[in-house]
């Protein structure tokens, strides 16, 4: 049943006049002399009510709002409504009869009217509204198909959320009950009987033959949901699950999006506490330009951003492909968002491209990741990762850009390979100008990002698409992990945060070891490692390490007001003059000497550890 707003409109109209009309009628226990001459009297007052009652519903959008799915809040502006028109129109009334107009003052207006009035419109401008919602909710166990049965595990508002989802949606699931350890067994939760807490999941899916178990469990860890599934598939159910709070927060999807099980549930984390008042302060009304727009980190960045409201974002990024496609992942809004391809390596057009845009924020996320092209291809790195970001900064710099944020890496710390080694320079490229121009520029260190481009989880998907082998380069290799909203959100609150100089590194939990992450995506497959699919070892490429650092021996962490952020301490200055040796790369890069780059990191890293065969076969992953 659906009504446009112009129907209740006429139904509350209806309403006002009936109600007035019953007031009187209890009052004056009618059919009475007293009721007729009353009523007869004050009959001016029903066009005025009505009036003031349709101004306030209008202005409470009561004729816009989608009834069937009418909640509480509907209900507050219902009562709202009838409320502030009645004390209107009636102390109005009260008004004109103390100034003489509109009654007989010998009558007096009866003062009991107002209050029976208020309730029963209050009652019949809320009863057809919730009636369309009433009859939008089948009976139970009344669906037009059977469906699977559901177990719904988790309490509160997700719960809540999926509930509505699978009553109000075609999807062909029956729920019988919900498990929640914050509501008592044998409470019901809309309808729904809760049978016992989650910790009987496998007892409960046996007794209740649920075919599918549903996790309502957005701020549940990792480690919490792999448990959770595995108890759910040994007792013989499927599993879904709703989107993580990360997700939600960046603005991706809504609670009540059911979907499969997917790797990055089993191993997010706890989410992160995010200040979004800061940080929508930070960014509102700014004009913002982020390099390597066209990447996972970069788009996201742009998505995340354009809900604080900035006056503009600039995707900048060398590929039209990538960067139209991150165009069209733009969220609807009024922000004024603007494509421009570009190389950061020709120093000439970023400078006049800062010049012209006046950007406040720069967010710098262009660069060259995967480990083993980077050994093949050093002066492509050096080009990109140095002389790139020593462009940008520059131009930064000369055009007064306000605040400025390096996406850096884990693997910049005691760096065996050529991109870490870039990616360190780039990081003392960025302290050298904020340190010498005291501007909030900064670096932000964390690990990888899981399904982002090029990385170890799209190539181990491709990998069982094609039937072929699980490729790991060795058994022990663990990596950092983190899902793509939940970086860019602590990397957002990492700019807040920022002085000039600084460099944070991210809460990046417990390494993961690479074959644990195979089991994992090969099991919700519904196949099994080692059985249906193999692993094959393949040993360590050149520049790879067994396990990522997070920290130089000479630095040290500490606290910052966020939980996920550490900021590190750092030598006081460089050990050469860094502005003269980036100058004698472009040679290098420019004649190709590979030899000579790898000695020139060498000199400005010395941390670092080249490898010592650059002939890199196929790669498997940038995450290992």
């Amino acid at each position: 049943m659906q009504l446009r707003g112009r129907h209740l409109l006429i139904f509350d109209l209806l309403a006002t006049a009936v109600s007035f009309v019953v007031s009187f009628a209890l009052r004056f226990d009618a059919p009475s002399a007293q009721f007729e001459i009353y009523l007869t009297t004050y009959a001016w007052v029903m066009p005025l009510l009505a009036a003031l009652r349709i101004g306030a519903f209008i202005q409470l959008r009561l004729y816009q709002r989608v009834w069937r799915y009418a909640s509480v809040e509907e209900l507050v502006a219902v009562v709202v409504g009838v409320v502030a028109s009645s004390v209107a129109a009636y102390g109005l009334v009260l008004l004109l009869l103390a100034l003489g107009v509109g009654g007989a003052q010998a009558l007096g207006f009866p003062r009991s009217v107002p209050v029976i009035d208020t309730f029963i419109m209050t009652a019949l401008a809320g009863a057809w509204r919730f009636s369309l919602r009433l009859l939008q909710v089948p009976r139970r166990g009344a669906r037009s198909h059977p469906g699977e049965t559901a177990l719904i595990v988790g309490g509160g508002s997700a719960a809540l959320a999926v509930i509505r989802e699978l009553r109000e949606s075609d999807l062909a699931l029956n729920p019988v009950g919900v498990l929640a350890d914050d509501i008592e067994s044998h409470q019901r939760l809309m309808g729904l009987r809760v049978i016992g807490a989650i910790r009987n999941l496998a007892d409960v899916v046996q007794s209740e033959q649920a075919q599918v178990v549903i996790l309502a469990l957005p701020a549940a860890d990792g480690r919490t949901l792999r448990r959770l599934v595995h108890e759910a598939e040994s007792a013989g159910a499927r599993c879904l699950t709703v989107p993580s709070m990360a997700e939600v927060a960046a603005g991706r999807v809504t609670l009540d999006k059911l979907r499969e099980i997917d790797v990055e549930d089993l191993l997010r984390r706890a989410p992160a506490k995010i200040d979004f008042e800061a940080v929508a302060a930070s960014f509102r009304g700014q004009r913002i330009l982020i390099t390597g727009a066209g990447g996972s980190i970069g788009s996201e960045l742009a998505r995340q951003l354009c809900r604080f409201k900035p006056a503009s974002v600039i995707l900048l990024g060398r590929g039209e492909n990538s960067i139209f496609e991150a165009l069209q992942s733009m969220p609807f809004t009024d922000v004024a968002v603007e494509p421009v391809i570009l190389d950061i390596r020709d120093g000439q057009r970023i400078d006049a491209l800062i010049r012209e845009t006046r950007p406040d924020i720069v967010f710098h996320a262009a660069a060259h990741k995967h480990v083993t092209f980077m050994e093949r291809y050093p002066e492509e790195a050096a080009a990109t990762n140095i002389l790139g970001t020593s462009r940008v900064v520059d131009a930064c710099v000369r055009h007064s850009v306000k605040r400025f944020v390096l996406i850096s890496t884990d693997k910049a710390v005691n760096p065996s390979s050529v991109m870490g080694a870039t990616k360190r320079v780039a990081e003392l490229l960025v302290r050298e100008a904020a340190l010498r121009v005291n501007a909030p520029y900064v670096s932000v260190r964390f690990g990888n990002v899981l399904s982002s481009r090029g990385s170890v989880v799209p190539v181990f998907r491709n990998q069982l698409r094609n039937g072929r082998p699980l490729t790991v380069t060795h058994p022990d290799v663990t990596r950092y992990f983190m899902t793509i909203p939940e970086a860019v959100q602590l990397v957002l609150q990492a700019a807040v945060l920022a002085v000039p100089g600084d460099t944070f590194v991210l809460d990046m939990g417990e390494p993961v070891r690479i074959v644990d992450l195979a089991s994992d995506l090969v099991g919700l497959h519904g196949l099994e490692l080692g059985k249906d699919v193999q692993l094959e070892f393949v040993g360590l490429r050149p520049g790879e390490k067994l396990y990522e650092e997070l920290l130089f021996a000479n630095e040290t962490d500490a606290p910052t007001t966020h939980e996920g952020i550490r900021r590190i301490v750092q030598p006081a200055s460089a050990p050469v003059d860094l502005r003269a040796a980036t100058a004698d790369l472009q040679e290098l890069v420019d004649r190709r000497g590979r030899a000579e780059i790898i000695r020139w990191l060498r000199m400005i890293v010395p941390e670092y550890t080249p490898a010592t065969n650059t002939n890199a076969a196929e790669p498997v992953g940038s995450d290992q």
